[in-house]
């Protein structure tokens, strides 16, 4: 029986009401009628408005059974004298060390004077409070209940503060790794669930887009009470009661805190970027602490969708074609890089090249390319079943990933691919060329090598003018050969290993040289001589053409320089490509060493092939008319190998065309032949252009162009490339 009170103190005020649990109490007592005193004093007592709830045990082997259970007891009133004499220590023991719980508070109480504890024991047993049965007055145990209680609480609140940081911690550092919303979201959930101790309740977040209804917000993740509302929208008949919170938040752009539920938001930085509203559902609003960490843990989620906005923004660019929305080249090295050996094996990998799309947008403009490629994408994805993966891979090149044994046959693609696109109601024909790759047929399985071996593939079509092809083990050794050859073509530009030649221009009637074209060539180390149809598209597709060419163009002006000097005043023509006339800063590097070297400029012409210089012709005529203003020649190479030149030829920048060596070769064998060259000379004299014909091999082909009224001729009838020092002699032989 607890001791009589011996003063009488006003009653307290009464406190407000509250609706926290009441604290838990552990009475650990084998003596049951001092337990039951015991229980009858704390029903009385109320500590900061809360009253307690008094678990009782009757040894220390039942309350090692009920601590587990009860992980919230702030006290525990442990008899130090129960079956043993260090029955109570014992259980002490088993708390601190076995259970680990460091935070609830142990009085110990004994009814026997002589049996307490020494102070190292109290010290050694992280015990917090004796008492003698006999002195614990009803104003002892208020205060030993209300200090320990105060106690537990603060330092359960200090050690909950301590998780929860550290719960948000790991919880960012997991965030990190997210990169899409899904697991992002299901991430923030899970550590919402912990943070706030969701037992009952449950989590949804939605996704607000900009421009868009409330209502029509989806669900991103749920759990609890609302896992089954994952990807409904606002306005579902399960959770639309819900909409007054959300739209509350979505207004204020605040944290929403009430009794019943938590709404969180979050909008990334950048202008009409989307809201992510998380609801949390509880029995409880949260408390001050909770409020604190779930402040700081939502910077730290705020911060992670903007990232996770910004990451998904940059996979758009990087992984999708921004025209036609569909994988793009990285895309489908990403799919080849994820795939194992023996799925590379199954499979083929197929290349569309529509080979003409450039020449159609100048003639018809980029929005009708732009149809064209919306045509071509539904016909590949509607019509070719099965694939794993269409993806462009260039401006006007796709590709296809399909299983080989459902892929279409080589005729299927090919009758495919020959029927006309039907664009604004017309019907259009796009020569395509196509390509087909078993994975299974390269060794090297990295991906850009796969993808260059089927584009390899493609270009030995265009080549040999097919329309289709397969790949053949022996193209992976020329690919081979093409990076040799573009390793040592970088080591002759670095040791000048290069070298020009001269072919005359001659006057037909007289054979008088009227000037030279400078041509390029190369002598390897070990003497063979590799010729520029080799090494110049390797040095055009290595972006090494424009240093090859401004030293074609050294050593020119060089050559110039040297004949001036001995008397010879002839033009000499050098080869550009029109690749270097798009490019920031060549053309006023050009003309800087044409200034530095004192030519005259009329000893100088450019020449540009006609294929080339059509299809940029808008992009690079400025230049070309700049060069004709400043009195150097423009020449229009292998004119007449197609027609897209004649949509210029009333404003063309150029004062010579030359006639392309095939309709020469052909002359009076093919009467077409014959009717491309009248028409080229008579463009020529009726808009003022120096007519030059190329390729002149025969004393009959030099008679028939002298008879249709041809001037000026260049090829082996008269003479082969030479070195510029037997250049010079021959035109001295012949003055």
């Amino acid at each position: 029986m607890l001791a009589d009170e011996l003063f009488e103190f006003r009653p307290p005020l009464a406190p407000t009401a509250s609706q926290e649990p009441p604290w838990k109490v552990l009475s650990v007592e084998d003596d049951p009628t001092y337990q039951a005193s015991l229980v009858h004093a704390l029903a009385q007592i109320k500590v900061d408005g809360r009253s307690l709830e008094v678990i009782c045990a009757r040894s220390a082997v039942e309350a090692a059974r009920l601590l587990p259970e009860h992980q919230d007891i702030g006290i525990i009133m442990l008899d130090v004298v129960m079956e043993d004499d260090d029955s109570g220590l014992r259980l002490v023991r088993t708390i601190r060390d076995v259970i680990c719980n460091n935070q609830v508070r142990i009085v110990l109480l004994t009814g026997q004077p002589g049996m307490a504890p020494q102070p190292d024991v109290l010290r050694q047993f992280d015990i917090d409070d004796y008492w003698c049965k006999s002195e614990l007055t009803h104003e002892h145990l208020t205060s030993v209940i209300t200090g320990n209680l105060r106690t537990w609480d603060r330092t359960t609140q200090l050690e909950r503060a301590r998780q929860g940081l550290q719960l948000i911690v790991d919880a960012s550092q997991a965030l990190s790794k997210r990169r899409d919303l899904a697991s992002y979201t299901h991430t923030v959930l899970s550590t919402l669930s912990v943070l706030l101790r969701v037992d009952h309740g449950g989590i949804l977040c939605i996704l607000s887009p900009p421009g868009q209804p409330l209502s029509a917000s989806r669900v991103l993740a749920a759990s609890g009470c609302f896992k089954h509302c994952k990807d409904r929208t606002l306005d579902s008949p399960e959770i639309e009661a819900l909409h007054p919170l959300f739209a509350e938040a979505l207004a204020t752009r605040h944290h929403l805190y009430n009794e019943h539920y938590t709404v969180l938001h979050f909008a990334p930085d950048q202008v009409e970027a989307p809201a992510y509203l998380t609801l949390i559902k509880t029995d409880r609003k949260p408390t001050p602490a909770e409020t604190n960490l779930l402040e700081v843990f939502c910077e730290n989620i705020s911060t992670g969708f903007t990232n996770l906005s910004l990451y998904n923004r940059m996979s758009q660019l990087a992984y999708r074609d921004p025209l036609l929305d569909m994988p793009n080249r990285n895309y489908l090295k990403r799919t080849l890089r994820s795939l194992s050996t023996r799925e590379l094996h199954q499979h083929l990998l197929w290349v569309i090249k529509f080979d003409e799309l450039n020449e159609t947008a100048l003639h018809f403009g980029e929005p009708f390319c732009d149809s064209v490629l919306h045509s071509v994408q539904h016909r590949l994805q509607t019509r070719i079943q099965g694939h794993l993966l269409l993806a462009r891979i260039d401006r006007s090149t796709f590709a296809l990933l399909l299983p080989a044994d459902t892929a279409p046959s080589k005729q299927q693609v090919a009758a495919l691919l020959a029927e006309p696109l039907t664009i604004d109601g017309s019907e259009h024909q796009i020569p395509s060329v196509a390509a087909v790759l078993p994975l299974s047929s390269s060794d090297n399985h990295e991906p850009e090598h796969m993808l260059r071996l089927a584009e390899l593939t493609v270009e030995a079509a265009k080549r040999n003018g097919l329309r289709f092809v397969e790949y053949d083990r022996s193209q992976e050794q020329q690919m081979r050969e093409r990076y040799i050859l573009l390793n040592e073509l970088r080591q002759a530009l670095q040791t000048d290993a290069l070298h020009i030649v001269l072919q005359p221009k001659v006057e037909l009637i007289s054979g008088r040289a009227v000037g030279f074209e400078a041509l390029v060539r190369w002598q390897h180390a070990d003497g063979h001589i590799i010729n520029p149809d080799q090494f110049i598209p390797v040095a055009e597709t290595a972006g090494l053409i424009s240093e090859l060419d401004l030293n074609v163009l050294g050593q020119t002006l060089s050559v110039a320089r040297s004949f001036q000097q001995q008397g010879i005043t002839l033009p000499i023509s050098f080869n550009t490509s029109s690749i270097d006339l798009l490019l920031p800063g060549y053309f006023d590097e050009m003309l800087s060493m044409i200034r530095a070297s004192g030519l005259p400029p009329e000893l100088l012409e450019l020449e540009v092939t006609e294929s080339q210089a059509m299809v940029e012709y808008r992009n690079i005529s400025l230049q070309l008319r700049q060069l004709l203003e400043y009195g150097i020649g423009v020449s229009i190479d292998d004119f007449g190998t197609g027609y897209s030149s004649l949509a210029h030829i009333t404003d063309l920048a150029a004062s010579v065309l030359k006639i392309d060596r095939t309709f020469i070769s052909r002359l009076g064998e093919s009467e077409n032949a014959d009717h491309i060259v009248d028409m080229i000379l008579r463009l020529g004299d009726r808009f003022g252009f120096q007519v030059i014909a190329e390729g002149v091999e025969t004393e009959q082909q030099r008679q028939l162009l002298i008879d249709k009224g041809c001037l000026y001729a260049q090829g082996y009838l008269f003479a082969r490339p030479m070195k510029p020092e037997q250049a010079l002699e021959w035109v001295r032989n012949r003055r």
